[in-house]
C-alpha cells in the first residue's frame, strides 16, 4: 500500500491528472503550477497533514518533489499554498466534485440498498462549523460516503436558506431525482422544504427527537399508542436487532399522515432502541421520530435510512477533523477556507472509494492481522512518500 497505487487509481479512474491541468488562477507567469496545489490540498487527507506547515516539509523531500516532477526546493511553501488557493475558482473545484459523483455513479458506488432489496440514492444534509467558517454540506450515503457539494452560509440562523440553494445546484447538476431520499434533521421539518424536494423529484427524510408540538406528531402518537393499547390495523410494526449497532429496537409505522396545507400525504415511524451495551454517560434507550413523503417503505428502512443521516456526521464531519484539523481555523480568508473545505472533500472522497475498491484489499494481503483504520492507512501513505512512484 503506498501513495503511488492511490494517486494511479484516481487517475485511471476519476482522470484526477486532467483535472490538475485544467485548475486555473489569475497568476499570469507562475513559477507553482496551480495544479500542484491543487493536488497538495487535496492530499492532505489522504497523508493524515494537519497544518500547511506538515504540507511544507513533506514538499521538500526529494522523492516527494520527484513524484511531482518538480526541479524547485520545494513543491510549493505553506504561504504559497494560501496565496494559490485566493486565486482558485471555487466553481471549477465544484465542478470537479460532481464529476467524481458521476463516475463513483457509474461504478454503482453512491447506492444504498434497502431491506427488500431495493437500491436507492441517499443524500444527506447538514450544516457545521470549521474553525470560523459555517457551511452546509450535502453527502451521498452509499457503497462510498462521498461530499456531493457544499454551500457557504453567514452562521445561526442561515443554515435553512443555504441547505435550500445547495439542494437546487444539486438537483440542476445531477438531474431530477438523482436522489430518491434527501436525509436531514429536525430543522427541516418545514413544510416549504418537503415541497422543495418534491419539486425536484426526491422525498425528504427527518429524522426528530422532538416535535411533540408537531400535530402530525400528535396524531402519530395517538395512533401508535392509544389508550386501550388495541393497535388499529393501518399501523405496522416490528421487532428486532441491530447486530452491528448492537441494539434492540421496536418500531411502529403508518402512511397517510395530513400536516396542515402540505398536499403529500405523511410516513410518520416512531422508532424505540436499547443500545445492548450502552457508552458510558449516554442513555441505555433512546426514541425518535421519522417523517417523510415517500411510501411503500418498511420500517427497517425508515429506520435504517434515519441513521444513514448519522453518517455525515460520523464519515465526513468527524472523520475530516481526525485527518486534517478541520475545526480548526486555518484561514481568516472565506475564500481560503472554502477551497480548502471543497479540496479535503473531494480528497477524503477519492480515498473512501480508493479503500472500497483497493485498498482495503492491498492492505489485507500485507498486513492480515493488525487492525485497520483510517487513521492507519494516512500514516502508510505519508511513509510511502520516500518510495513514491507515478505507477507505485
Amino acid at each position: 500500500m503506498n501513495i503511488g497505487q492511490f494517486r494511479e487509481y484516481c487517475s485511471k479512474n476519476f482522470s484526477m491528472g486532467t483535472c490538475e491541468n485544467k485548475v486555473r488562477d489569475p497568476r499570469k507567469r507562475p513559477v507553482i503550477p496551480a495544479g500542484d496545489v491543487f493536488r497538495l490540498v487535496l492530499e492532505m487527507p489522504v497523508l493524515g497533514q494537519k497544518s500547511l506547515l506538515a504540507v511544507d516539509e513533506d514538499a521538500r523531500v526529494p522523492a516527494f518533489r520527484r513524484s511531482y516532477g518538480c526541479t524547485r526546493e520545494s513543491v510549493a511553501s505553506d504561504t504559497s499554498i494560501e496565496r494559490v488557493l485566493k486565486g482558485m475558482r471555487s466553481s471549477q473545484l465544484r465542478n470537479f466534485s460532481y464529476r467524481i459523483q458521476d463516475r463513483l455513479d457509474e461504478e454503482g458506488l453512491s447506492e444504498f440498498r434497502l431491506s427488500t432489496g431495493k437500491r436507492i440514492r441517499v443524500g444527506v444534509l447538514d450544516g457545521s462549523t470549521f474553525g470560523n467558517f459555517w457551511a452546509n454540506v450535502l453527502a451521498a450515503s452509499g457503497g462510498v460516503d462521498s461530499v456531493v457539494d457544499l454551500e457557504p452560509y453567514r452562521g445561526r440562523g442561515h443554515e435553512l436558506n443555504a441547505g435550500r440553494r445547495l439542494l437546487k445546484r444539486a438537483f440542476e447538476k445531477l438531474g431530477s431525482g438523482y436522489f430518491n431520499i434527501v436525509a436531514a434533521d429536525a430543522l427541516y421539518m418545514d413544510r416549504e422544504d418537503f415541497r422543495l424536494c418534491r419539486a425536484l423529484g426526491s422525498h425528504l427524510l427527518v429524522k426528530t427527537e422532538g416535535g411533540e408540538a408537531l400535530t402530525v406528531i400528535k396524531d402519530a402518537r395517538g395512533l401508535f399508542f392509544p389508550r386501550d393499547e388495541k393497535i388499529r390495523g393501518e399501523v405496522r410494526q416490528t421487532l428486532g436487532t441491530d447486530c452491528v449497532r448492537q441494539i434492540d429496537y421496536e418500531i411502529r409505522w403508518a402512511e397517510g399522515f395530513s400536516w396542515n396545507d402540505l398536499e403529500c400525504p405523511l410516513t410518520v415511524a416512531h422508532v424505540r432502541e436499547k443500545h445492548l451495551k450502552p457508552a458510558k454517560g449516554r442513555p441505555e434507550e433512546v426514541e425518535f421520530r421519522v417523517v417523510t413523503t415517500a411510501s411503500g417503505l418498511e420500517g427497517e428502512d425508515l429506520r435504517e435510512l434515519a441513521h444513514q443521516r448519522w453518517h455525515i456526521e460520523n464519515q465526513v464531519f468527524k472523520r475530516l477533523n481526525a485527518l486534517v484539523g478541520s475545526k480548526r481555523c486555518w484561514s481568516k480568508k472565506p475564500e481560503v477556507f472554502e477551497r480548502l473545505l471543497r479540496l479535503w472533500m473531494l480528497g477524503m472522497t477519492l480515498l473512501a472509494a480508493w479503500l472500497f475498491q483497493r485498498g482495503w484489499k492491498l492492505a489485507e494481503e500485507t498486513w492480515q492481522t493488525l487492525k485497520k483504520t483510517w487513521g492507519w492507512v494516512t500514516r502508510q501513505l505519508r511513509a510511502s512518500l520516500v518510495a513514491a512512484t507515478p505507477s507505485g
